[in-house]
């Protein structure tokens, strides 16, 4: 097998830097940045950032067509410093709104590049051993990218000043260590993979690279009529009851269990680089027992997880910030599990190509995040925060119920 290190690339410093940024220091500050319009905003803007993950279908075709790998990497990664420069100087919602938009689309550019690297440069036997290596970077990056954001959720406009300046050295590390590779002799497509780090990572370089294509829509409608189509329309509710959570996730700790987020976001850390040692165990359980099993069981885990948060904002001990973050820290470890049997599911039930699935998988998740942003936000603003995991509840269960009508 030789050693660890020989599955490492120079490039996988600018993707660690990317998973700190995106999944780790701007699920933090941008809904503090803008929290100050209310809960509803911090949805819209959350959900931009979300919309703007979906055009990894247009990276992916400008890399596939016309050999621009190094090109929409660097373009992704100044878009992404660009408009998280400018972010703190446009307090309208418009304005943020393009620029989270600008974010989610910098970021997908930038992701989609790095499958590639590894699919049509390297024989199909390392694969998993790289990709493997990439996701477990990025998931440092996102560890490293939470602790940072705690000192700076006081300090906003300088720590998104700093992020863009985290995105920059990404730039400078790209120039000198992403190269086009020549154009592979057939369509390469890496098999689907559990993704390794935190789940606000929509447009995280395993997944952007499966992006919906023109063939995965042709298929649709025979797809709904499998099992894999039932599996879809329960990831939809699973993955927005989910959404409404993490896009609100450091303005909702410190509503409603007055947690701020300088311990949120280190709580949030925590459970992240824990989650990372649960992916080969899931893995094993999941071939043990069956993918869609596992996957029931790991949705039920947080349906009583959010459960529990819910009935935890009628408490009144001085304990239920703990509380509160020990009980999130369960919701983030059984992504291990879900992320896992999911992708497993997927691959193996699908009925079209892996790639195609994969596409529709991705497609729907990155649709839940917006649908779930923007849901969290407005059920906040009519109904209050602690709607917000009650509505997690009721979606979870419905996917819940929906996933059980197959075998």
């Amino acid at each position: 097998m030789g050693r660890w290190y020989q599955w490492l690339s120079p490039w996988y410093i600018a993707y660690a830097l990317l998973g700190a940024i995106a999944v780790g220091i701007l699920p933090i500050l941008i809904p503090l940045a803008s929290s100050t319009g209310g809960a509803a905003r911090i949805g819209m803007v959350m959900a931009a950032l979300n919309l703007g993950g979906m055009s990894a279908l247009i990276s992916g075709l400008l890399c596939d067509r016309f050999r621009l790998h190094k090109t929409v990497a660097i373009s992704g990664l100044l878009i992404l410093t660009i408009s998280t420069a400018l972010f703190p100087f446009f307090t309208d919602l418009i304005s943020r709104t393009i620029l989270a938009i600008l974010i989610g689309t910098g970021i997908a550019a930038a992701s989609t590049v790095a499958n590639l690297l590894i699919v049509e440069v390297y024989p199909k036997e390392q694969w998993d051993s790289r990709i493997g290596w990439l996701q477990t970077a990025f998931c440092i990056g996102q560890v490293a990218g939470l602790i940072l954001a705690s000192p700076f959720s006081n300090h906003i406009s300088a720590g998104l000043l700093t992020t863009s300046v985290l995105a920059i050295i990404a730039v400078i590390v790209s120039v000198f260590t992403i190269h086009t590779p020549g154009k592979p002799l057939k369509s390469l497509r890496a098999e689907p993979t559990g993704i390794r780090h935190g789940e606000w990572g929509i447009s995280s370089p395993d997944r952007a690279h499966h992006h919906l294509s023109i063939k995965a829509l042709r298929g649709i409608k025979m797809v709904f009529t499998t099992p894999f189509g039932i599996f879809l329309l329960a990831w939809l509710f699973v993955y927005t009851g989910a959404a409404g959570i993490f896009s609100l996730y450091p303005v909702l700790y410190q509503h409603l269990y007055n947690v701020n987020p300088q311990v949120s976001s280190i709580g949030f850390a925590a459970s992240v680089a824990i989650g990372l040692f649960l992916y080969a165990p899931s893995g094993k359980l999941s071939e043990r027992f069956g993918a869609n099993r596992v996957l029931n069981i790991s949705i039920l885990i947080r349906l009583i997880a959010f459960l529990l948060l819910w009935l935890l904002t009628f408490s009144k001990t001085t304990h239920t910030g703990i509380a509160s973050l020990l009980i999130f820290g369960i919701v983030v470890l059984a992504w291990s599990p879900l992320s896992v049997s999911s992708t497993a599911f997927t691959a193996s039930s699908a009925g079209i190509g892996e790639g195609e699935a994969m596409g529709l998988y991705t497609t729907v998740s990155s649709l839940a995040g917006v649908i779930g942003s923007l849901a969290g936000g407005e059920i906040a603003l009519f109904f209050g925060y602690r709607a917000v995991p009650l509505l997690a509840v009721i979606l979870l269960s419905i996917g819940l119920l929906v996933n059980t009508q197959h075998k």
